[in-house]
């Protein structure tokens, strides 16, 4: 019989599920626990965790966990110290993982297109109209670890002479929706999060927004940049490559099939999952190695 077992507030099991008798030399994982960062909505993320492990689990027939990381850093550490065997990680904190735990890429997510945006934007009526302009301001960045909520912007403030020291106040929200609550309560002067499309029309002011009356001006949008990518601990696919490839498949399948590609937006996009590579990610290699970032 299955039974749900909710942890610690950061962790989600299902488990006593009895694992599949194995037909051919590989052997079977006692358990598999995948780890995400809360990005969007936390309390979506959650929700949508309890579903999809349940669904995992029944596919599999192996208990599922899903780790959720409080931060980035975390969830790199998490896959380090072997708490998580796969994670949806961000295309920055991928790079870092690599580095450190030896993350090997899988796939990656499609909200829109099989890239995203990173973007800086404030209130119209703030009376900013360009990046220098907020020299002596107060900006939302969403974790030092975040490729659309801080490295990407970075560059770009780098580009025109901003660092750190000139804002009147820095702060880090956790996530891109508490961000956007930042300037909603008017926190902060601009925020930088996320677009799904360079227009803006899918960005986290649109999505996460409150009043959706309100108006705000984009005051600079990053190049392309790879799309969130879920990863397998390197040592794990060496002792279980079968139980890691029916995963990916698995998971595939899943959002094929589901009618509402919303039900697991959070975790897994909401169109399309896609084979991945490491090579696709040398852009956000050369990010990191712009901003002398280092693991």
């Amino acid at each position: 019989m299955k039974r749900l077992i909710l942890g610690l507030c950061t962790l989600l099991v299902f488990s006593t599920v009895k694992a599949a008798e194995t037909n051919g030399a590989e052997a079977t994982p006692p358990a598999i626990t995948i780890g995400v960062i809360p990005g969007g909505n936390p309390e979506i993320l959650r929700e949508q965790s309890l579903g999809l492990a349940k669904e995992l689990q029944a596919k599999l027939n192996i208990p599922v966990n899903i780790y959720v990381s409080k931060n980035y850093d975390g969830l790199i550490e998490a896959m380090k110290t072997k708490k998580v065997d796969f994670a949806f990680f961000s295309s920055a904190t991928y790079v870092f993982a690599e580095q450190q735990a030896q993350a090997k890429v899988l796939l990656k997510k499609v909200w829109h297109n099989p890239y995203y945006f990173s973007a800086i934007i404030t209130p119209e009526k703030s009376g900013i109209k360009k990046l220098k302009d907020l020299k002596g301001k107060r900006i939302a960045f969403v974790d030092d670890k975040s490729s659309s909520g801080y490295l990407y912007p970075q560059v770009a403030l780098r580009k025109v002479g901003l660092q750190q020291k000139d804002f009147k106040e820095v702060a880090f929200s956790g996530n891109h929706q508490a961000s956007i609550q930042f300037l909603e309560a008017k926190k902060v002067d601009a925020a930088a999060v996320f677009s799904d499309d360079e227009k803006g029309e899918q960005g986290a002011w649109k999505l996460f927004a409150t009043d959706k009356k309100a108006k705000y001006r984009v005051l600079w949008m990053s190049a392309p940049i790879p799309n969130d990518p879920f990863c397998v601990r390197q040592d794990f696919y060496d002792l279980y490559p079968k139980v890691t490839h029916t995963l990916m498949f698995t998971l595939i399948d899943i959002l094929e099939s589901l009618k509402d590609k919303n039900t697991y937006s959070e975790i897994l996009g909401t169109r399309d999952l896609m084979p991945a590579t490491s090579k696709q990610y040398d852009p956000v290699r050369e990010m990191v190695k712009a901003l002398e970032l280092k693991p």
